[in-house]
């Protein structure tokens, strides 16, 4: 237990040791800081200015010492106490440049190409020769479509003082503006609406923006909303088959004292947070976000996880037993046993493997962001998320040492596995979907998909009411608590059924295929008729003078299915769609249309995320830009004020 314990602790060591080195990556380039002395022949006692020049790399832009709280960080520089001269007064600045934020609902103040500060000092009596200092700046840079993580860094300060008694004219410090560098970009446009980010689109959706913005609080706001978004995966349907196999796994291990099973868990456990942490940060540098994207949206993918969770639903109502043969599982079981920690660190990176499609969606956020090269932030977010995804699998791996001394356990967990197998069926339908809408089948419309769902779940409810038996009951023992969940169960049957008459399903909605399906050269959906061809739809605004308002949407986007399904059709909503030449376009599957949306969801937007909605006016200019899911209230002040 020691030598583990002691591989782990180095293995810690080795992490805290780099990560640091991996923050370094996302601020310590883009921008150049010099500091001089003006006047440069200041003497003892007098007064003078520190001038900060900030050369910025093209396509980066910096925010300005006012800069307003809850956004991008201010510019902030201060000097260590104890140099050869002290602040006097605040550090001045040039005019910035205005630019309405719509993802933090602020104004930003941003500075691009470069930017002078002055800071007013006073030189302390007594010093004499040649002196340095250190200028402190924290500062954050970011591009149209992201934001480095904020940096502090340290400009060295080289100068001479020059020799006699201070001049009476000199005492005071300087406080005006310092002339501004050649490449300067500064002044206030006469605008700072929305329609700004016609030129300079958001730096991305909502869920990056929430990253940004936690980012800007601290590492620790940071990770809680990794870890809460790790919390939140546990219910994707991609996890219910590993309790059960977690269960018989650590069920069936020998551990001959506490700390062993102890140590199994937490190796079980770390090959979770391993391997998301590696296979994230690795898919990041070789694929990118998009091909992420890409692979999670393969139907071959889907069809395979599909024909997967059929087994293994079978499996769990007993209809067969998946098992090794059994020369093979004896080997394997031996070999666990003799392997200590590696046989739960293997089957922990198998789960992950298993998961990871349906975690993408998390994941291939931070994966966007280290695509960029800022890789501190994405290892942080990993490890966070992981760690909340794997925690209630540790508790699972310790529960089995308990549940065995558990009198009659065996038949609620019997219920509890057969129940699940019901619900991995239902996961499969909607991987079936998935390479239904890719392939454009028009197989699996949302009716059909609603009724076999239904169906699903009326078969589970007569199940868990005692009305069905399955191959491994022997009685149908039905108590109050499975009476209870039976009931549930037939009523999300009514409410699924009720779904197929175009009943509102809510949050479900998002989960379903797109109504109607897509394909269909005109598409009417909610009151709103939407086209399916940009050309077509520019043509139509130019000669109705109206803004074309652009639906980028994806057949796999859960996001577009909530927007579309439960904000779309809102009345004041779709009141304010109408104003607009409306035009839908999917862009994530394997065809030539959609990849040629794709191209133009970058040309017009810079981003590769979906949903994003872009206002076009009739002459061809974007007016503005909004990406992912947003509250009906924000979708609709974005509508409003671009449908002039």
């Amino acid at each position: 237990m020691r030598r583990v314990f002691g591989e782990l602790i180095v293995i810690g060591l080795l992490i805290g040791a780099f990560l640091p080195a991996f923050g370094q990556l996302g601020g310590a380039t883009h921008i150049a800081f010099q500091a001089t002395l003006v006047p440069p022949d200041a003497r003892a006692g007098e007064g003078a200015q520190i001038v900060l020049t900030a050369k910025i790399d093209p396509g980066y832009h910096l925010y300005s010492l006012t800069q307003p709280e809850g956004g991008p960080v201010r510019t902030t520089i201060t000097m260590p106490a104890g140099g050869p001269f002290a602040f006097v007064g605040k550090a001045v600045q040039p005019p910035f440049r205005s630019v309405f934020d719509p993802g933090f609902q602020i104004t930003d103040q941003e500075y691009e190409g470069a930017v002078a500060f002055g800071i007013p000092v006073k030189l302390r009596s007594g010093i004499a020769g040649a002196q340095k200092a250190l200028i402190e700046v924290h500062y954050q840079l970011c591009t149209d479509r992201n934001c480095l993580i904020p940096t502090t860094v340290s400009v060295p300060l080289s100068f001479h003082v020059a020799p006699g008694p201070p001049r009476p004219d000199h005492l005071q410090p300087i406080t005006s503006v310092p002339p501004q560098p050649t490449g300067a970009a500064t002044g206030s446009p006469p605008s700072t609406t929305m329609e700004q980010t016609a030129a300079s689109p958001p730096i991305s959706d909502s869920t990056r923006r929430s990253i940004a913005l936690a980012e800007h609080r601290g590492l620790l706001s940071f990770l809680l909303l990794s870890m809460g978004a790790g919390f939140l995966a546990l219910l994707t349907p991609c996890v219910f088959p590993m309790v059960p196999i977690t269960v018989s796994f650590f069920s069936k291990r020998r551990q001959r004292k506490t700390w062993e099973g102890i140590r199994d868990a937490l190796a079980y456990c770390f090959g979770i947070i391993a391997t998301f942490t590696f296979l994230g940060v690795a898919a990041a540098v070789l694929f990118k976000a998009t091909g992420i994207r890409a692979i999670a949206n393969n139907p071959f993918v889907n069809l395979a996880l599909a024909v997967l969770f059929i087994a293994l639903g079978i499996n769990l109502m007993g209809g067969f037993e998946i098992a090794l043969p059994a020369g093979l599982a004896n080997r394997f079981a031996a070999g666990a046993q003799k392997a200590g920690v590696l046989g739960p660190f293997f089957m922990g990176l198998t789960f992950t493997l298993t998961t990871f499609t349906c975690t993408v969606a998390f994941v291939g956020t931070l994966l966007a962001a280290a695509a960029e090269g800022d890789l501190f932030y994405p290892i942080v977010g990993m490890l966070g998320f992981s760690v909340a995804f794997a925690l209630p699998f540790f508790l699972l791996a310790l529960f089995p040492q308990y549940v065995a001394r558990l009198p009659h356990s065996g038949s609620w967990l019997t219920t509890v596995k057969a129940y699940l197998g019901f619900v991995e069926l239902a996961a499969a339908v909607k991987f079936l979907s998935n390479a239904d809408l890719v392939w454009s089948l028009g197989w699996l419309t949302r009716p059909v998909f609603l009724a076999i769902w239904a169906a699903i779940a009326l078969i589970a409810g007569c199940y868990l009411m005692g009305w069905l038996l399955l191959p491994h009951d022997t009685t149908a023992m039905v108590g109050k608590v499975r009476r209870g969940f039976g009931l549930l169960t037939l009523v999300a049957c009514v409410y699924l059924y009720a779904g197929i008459n175009h009943a509102p399903l809510g949050t479900l909605a998002a989960f379903l295929p797109p109504d109607p399906y897509p394909g269909q050269a005109e598409m009417e959906r909610g009151g709103l008729n939407w086209l399916h061809s940009y050309t077509e739809a520019l043509a139509l605004a130019k000669q109705e003078n109206r803004p074309v308002f652009v639906n980028f949407t994806g057949v796999n986007c859960t996001n577009c299915r909530d927007m579309e399904q439960n904000v779309f059709p809102r009345p004041e909503v779709a009141a304010e769609l109408r104003k607009f030449v409306l035009v839908e376009l999917y862009t994530d599957r394997d065809r030539e249309e959609d990849r040629q949306n794709a191209r133009l969801l970058q040309k017009l937007a810079g981003v590769a995320t979906l949903p994003t909605y872009v206002v076009v006016g009739p002459d061809g200019r974007v007016r503005a830009v909004l990406q992912d899911r947003r509250p009906p209230q924000v979708f609709l002040r974005f509508l409003e004020a671009n449908e002039r």
